[in-house]
């Protein structure tokens, strides 16, 4: 059955910020909220238990500090869900044991053990904190220089050209249905800020869109437009906010039902425009205003680059704290424990997953 990757969210100028919670507090799901410290097994735990499932298709949302880490997993078919509940992604129950449950592997750790190593441990999560708190402020930063751009965009976008371009392509794209409801709007975050650089995960066996807009505004625009006429026509539609952006900006949208992606290529993500359908949106903006502005967006892109290099590196600073402290947690944690929830767990859900 088919996998499927996402992120959980991703950092922004006001901090982490996910749509997760969408599925947490979705009342046609059953949510396991897990408790526990950084190196107790959590993300283990997950991966573990969808392992044990193999034939049960399955969406993967990774961890934007550790993309080697997974954040949750969700039984599609099923409506089950597993999530880290700790910080920087606080869930809690809202209707306990109904809805959701905890499940708390701080039952595992050996405190007195731990408390051996207080000032270590208060050490490495302000330094964490520290680390993070350097990403946000580089982000804030990019932020504000890729909205200036967003504006110059805006200004010199030719809206009526766009505008018959969206339609072109949406009736080219979008079989028409016999009887259909309107489609619904679903959050899937493909990108993400990590250690390892600004990532997306692409989705397989799709047809891929590559939208190429170093102005960012006009496919923002076109991915709202296009959104909202897959909707009208009754398909569902997966929106990829980018995080790293004030306010709610679309960067990629695709379609399960159609398997068709549209993902944009910016200063930000730098994806590459080969081997896809790429549509070059330099074509809808005015030549001449652009031209009158255009050092001003090539000082912009030099800086958005420069800012997401050294956010990156904040994460990688961070990311090593986060493994320090794990250290600790790791040595005074029984595992044997750990192993015994995850069977419970295990059995618990042969009864529900299929």
């Amino acid at each position: 059955m088919k996998n499927h990757r996402y992120f959980l969210g991703g950092t922004s100028p006001t901090g982490f910020k996910t749509r997760f919670g969408d599925t947490v507090f979705d009342t046609d799901y059953h949510t396991y909220i897990i408790k526990g410290g950084p190196g107790t097994g959590k993300s283990s735990l997950m991966k573990k238990l969808a392992k044990a499932f193999p034939d049960a298709e399955k969406e993967f949302y990774y961890c934007s500090s550790d993309p080697d880490s997974v954040d949750a997993v969700v039984f599609t078919k099923s409506r089950i869900a597993l999530v880290d509940g700790t910080a920087p992604h606080t869930f809690d129950p809202e209707f306990p044991g109904a809805v959701q449950q905890i499940v708390d592997l701080g039952v595992c750790w050996n405190s007195k053990l731990l408390q051996k190593n207080k000032p270590e441990i208060i050490s490495a999560t302000a330094d964490y904190l520290h680390h993070h708190g350097i990403c946000r402020r580089y982000v804030t930063a990019l932020s504000a220089v890729a909205e200036d751009t967003m504006q110059l965009g805006k200004l010199a976008l030719n809206e009526e050209k766009l505008e018959k371009f969206t339609e072109r392509l949406a009736k080219k794209t979008l079989p028409k249905k016999q009887e259909c409801e309107e489609g619904i709007i679903m959050y899937r975050q493909l990108s993400a800020l990590t250690p390892k650089g600004y990532l997306t995960n692409i989705p397989e066996d799709y047809t891929v869109y590559l939208l190429n807009d170093n102005l960012y505004y006009g496919s923002e625009k076109f991915l709202r437009s296009f959104t909202d006429i897959a909707v009208s026509k009754g398909y569902d539609v997966c929106v990829s906010l980018i995080t790293i952006l004030s306010g709610s900006r679309f960067e990629h949208i695709f379609i399960p039902e159609l398997k068709t992606a549209f993902l944009t290529a910016t200063p930000i993500n730098n994806l590459d425009v080969s081997e896809k359908q790429p549509v070059n949106f330099r074509r809808f903006y005015d030549k001449n205003i652009v031209r009158q502005r255009k050092m001003r967006v090539r000082f912009n892109e030099t800086a958005v680059r420069e800012l997401c290099d050294e956010a990156v590196l904040s994460l990688v600073s961070a990311k090593s704290e986060h493994d320090r402290l794990e250290a600790y947690y790791i040595k005074n944690v029984d595992f044997d424990k750990v192993n015994d929830i995850v069977q419970n767990l295990e059995n618990e859900l042969k009864a529900v997953i299929h």
